[in-house]
């Protein structure tokens, strides 16, 4: 490389420009370290949370992938664990997730594979600590191309329960939900996670049985690894599809098992 030449006289500030200079970059550091303090309170105080959940690209094509982020706000714990379950349904069966990896900031990341056209996916994220948890977020639920929903034969799920509300540790849960549709009902299933201190496992498309002319119902029992743990959280949810094509979801449906202070 051809060396520049700098006549001396151009290659030193004179004193009162370093100075200048100087306050300058002390000025902007001020204004950095301001601005981190203004957010670390906010960042690191009141209770274990997840504060957002964020996916990309917000309408994903079939086939294409998307990346769900997390941020955890709330006390600095170590190890903290921050897990996400999917099911997908309709389009396709499937179900899945795992850790989510740190990615800076609190934040957490995760990629979900790419689904069939047709199919829905709901997602969970929980995070939990030595010492609290799970703390389960919102339920999030993406269409993958086109979902049919709405159509003319009005299918619809109402009457959602389970019992017992408060169940004990072991216990069995029975969720009940009432179908209907102008066309006959071709599948009632149910979807359902349990988030708990141990690796979550998940549950899929098991078929509910049906016990009256539009009501339907389904045991819980084995949640895997999570059977017995007290402080569990069970996410469920009842899918159907009638003659038609046209599909119905349920609201979430949240069951919480006693916690080590409950269960003592």
């Amino acid at each position: 490389m051809k060396p520049t030449h700098v006549p001396w006289e151009r290659r030193a500030l004179k004193g009162p420009a370093l100075l200048i200079v100087s306050i300058a970059v002390l000025s902007a550091l001020v204004v950095v370290a301001a601005g981190v303090a203004s957010r670390a309170p906010d960042s690191y105080s009141g209770p274990l949370r997840i504060a957002s959940v964020s996916y990309a690209p917000e309408d994903p094509q079939p086939g294409q992938q998307f990346s769900v982020r997390a941020q955890i706000a709330g006390p600095l714990v170590a190890p903290t664990e921050v897990n996400l379950q999917y099911a997908a349904y309709f389009g396709t069966v499937s179900a899945g997730g795992g850790a989510m990896t740190p990615v800076g900031d609190r934040t957490y990341e995760l990629a979900v594979p790419g689904f069939p056209d047709g199919t829905e996916v709901w997602f969970v994220v929980a995070v939990s600590t030595p010492n609290e948890g799970p703390i389960v977020s919102d339920s999030f639920t993406i269409d993958v191309g086109t979902v049919v929903r709405g159509g003319e034969s009005g299918l619809r799920i109402s009457d959602v329960d389970h019992t017992p509300t408060s169940p004990m540790m072991m216990e069995t849960i029975t969720v009940g939900a009432t179908v209907t549709s102008r066309a006959p009902v071709s599948e009632v299933d149910i979807a359902y996670m349990a988030f708990c201190p141990a690796r979550p496992p998940v549950g899929i498309d098991p078929e509910m049985v049906p016990v009256a002319p539009t009501r339907y119902t389904f045991e819980i029992s084995d949640i895997g690894e999570c059977t017995g743990v007290p402080g569990t959280v069970l996410l469920y949810r009842v899918i159907a599809v009638d003659s038609t094509g046209n599909t119905a979801v349920s609201d979430v449906g949240t069951v919480r098992f006693p916690d080590w202070e409950t269960w003592r």
